[in-house]
């Protein structure tokens, strides 16, 4: 997939865009929920307001990203790069994270609360 491909707004639930090169595509305010993402790159990419709930991100690269304001309750964000990604106001709770990824998770600004009850908040590894 070219990554001047405008995604945004577009519904991808329950695609699987496992290592995908989605690097640098616009997917603001898409719908990913359920999506299979594992070991994509998506750095640079914009997931602003993007809904990644129960999407398995596990080992996909998000290094600066954009992912403020997204919801990824209750998904699989184990040994996913978070390193300088945007996480301002995202809902990360229930969200499968390892200890690097909630230490980074939090820092960057993102709500480690509750998630909808339907995962499991914990830790990985």
């Amino acid at each position: 997939m070219s990554n001047s491909q405008d995604l945004a707004k577009k519904d991808l639930s329950h695609v699987n865009l496992a290592t995908a090169n989605l690097a640098g595509v616009d997917l603001h305010e898409a719908s990913l929920r359920n999506a299979t993402l594992k070991e994509t790159n998506l750095e640079g990419a914009d997931l602003t307001s993007a809904d990644l709930s129960h999407a398995n991100l596990a080992g996909a690269s998000l290094r600066n990203a954009s992912a403020s304001h997204a919801n990824m309750a209750n998904a699989d964000l184990r040994d996913t790069d978070l390193e300088g990604t945007n996480l301002r106001g995202a809902s990360l709770g229930g969200a499968k994270l390892g200890d690097d990824q909630r230490t980074a998770a939090a820092a960057a600004g993102a709500d480690l609360g509750a998630g909808d009850g339907e995962g499991e908040a914990a830790t990985g590894d």
